[in-house]
């Protein structure tokens, strides 16, 4: 998720409801709750400037007044992805905090010169070292006193930036990590742990937050399942586990069709608490409503496989695949559960993810889960090409 831009720190005059709501449990000591009621702000606009200040106020309090609060910040909290843009990180060792410096360029130009800085950062590029680091880069001396000050210095490790020294202010450098998503667009999140126990919705909480913007609120969003040993070992066997438990979800009416297309995959390795290796999937929400079904009843929903093919502009109908892989591209290729008279409709939205292509495409789809089996032009069930709201039969031509 990007990082905020300086300029973009300028506080407008008049007082928000969220910070006279902020500033008045700041005063009691509620931390948790003001974070709370910042986070469920930005929930809303994540790159809310007042917002973000908000939440940069909250978190840059001392320690001893945190520790020392009836309501002490949280460390799911102080790790939410909505608070991604205003996060600093070590380039070297990736360690991460959030900087007060920011809060004070906020309205004056201040000139600052610590003594025992928590980091260094370059004003060019913001390469960024943390206290460790810098004491690691830092030659160690057999003369001076043991309480002695010695100067902290280091130097920028971009070339372009020739070697510029590190000085503060130490800005915000943002978090890679992040999976950038409107939260409003989620439709839902499966969330899988490996091993034979359950997580529970706080477990699953304290993951999902961290790497989606999203917040305890949104826990009806959260489908948490577990795996067995094993089966999220390597890439293919954690996208099957995922596509059959998207396709379950899509039979009990939770999620709508064509949900693999829409999702992503996390794989969360296990922190130093050594909880366990999770699965993180976000599903979009489906941006073209299904058509309207005939006067007569709906049948029953079925299994099938769907398939983009794109028209070159020389050459017959073509698939999309990875060049280093071989394997389809993303969202080209997968399984769902939907009625058959819902099928044109649920390829237009498959189509229209990949208009920017510019070629015509269409969507093949085979009976039942084809997605581990190999393909055939005889067992096409039928073809949807662009525009198009009905199912056609195969064809070679456009």
């Amino acid at each position: 998720m990007r990082r905020f831009e300086l300029s973009e720190w300028k506080r407008s005059p008049r007082l928000t409801d969220l910070r006279n709501t902020v500033v008045e449990l700041l005063a009691e000591g509620r931390h948790r709750t003001a974070l709370d009621e910042t986070l469920r702000g930005l929930r809303r606009d994540p790159e809310n400037p007042d917002g973000l200040f908000l939440a940069l106020s909250v978190l840059a309090q001392s320690r001893t007044t945190r520790l020392s609060s009836p309501e002490p910040l949280t460390e799911t909290q102080q790790w939410n992805a909505l608070l991604a843009p205003i996060t600093t990180a070590c380039s070297a060792c990736d360690s991460r905090w959030y900087s007060t410096h920011a809060v004070l360029f906020t309205d004056n130009d201040v000139q600052i010169h610590p003594t025992n800085p928590i980091g260094l950062q370059c004003q060019k590029c913001r390469y960024t070292l943390c206290r460790d680091c810098l004491k690691a880069q830092r030659p160690t001396s057999y003369t001076l006193s043991v309480d002695a000050p010695e100067a902290v210095a280091a130097s920028c490790a971009n070339s372009d930036c020739g070697g510029r020294g590190l000085s503060a202010p130490v800005l915000p450098t943002g978090r890679p990590d992040v999976t950038p998503m409107d939260p409003e667009a989620i439709e839902g999140v499966l969330v899988v742990r490996d091993g034979p126990i359950r997580p529970t919705t706080d477990d699953a909480l304290a993951v999902v937050t961290r790497f989606l913007p999203l917040i305890p609120d949104d826990a009806p969003l959260l489908h948490i399942r577990r795996a067995r040993p094993g089966t999220m070992s390597d890439a293919s066997g954690r996208d099957g586990l995922a596509q059959s438990l998207l396709l379950d979800l899509e039979r009990e009416g939770v999620l709508a069709p064509a949900s693999w297309g829409r999702s992503r995959r996390m794989h969360i390795l296990a922190g130093p608490g050594g909880d366990a290796d999770y699965l993180i999937v976000p599903v979009q929400r489906s941006h073209l409503r299904v058509p309207p079904a005939a006067p007569h009843p709906a049948s029953r929903p079925g299994t099938y496989t769907y398939l983009l093919q794109i028209l070159p502009l020389r050459g017959g109908w073509a698939t999309l695949r990875d060049p280093g892989t071989g394997d389809f591209h993303e969202g080209t290729f997968g399984a769902l559960s939907a009625p058959a008279e819902s099928l044109p409709g649920l390829a237009q939205d498959i189509i229209k993810r990949f208009e920017r292509m510019g070629r015509s495409r269409r969507v093949m789809f085979f009976e039942g889960d084809r997605t581990q089996q190999s393909l055939s032009t005889d067992d096409v069930y039928g073809i949807v090409t662009e525009g198009s709201t009905s199912l056609s039969p195969y064809s070679e031509g456009p």
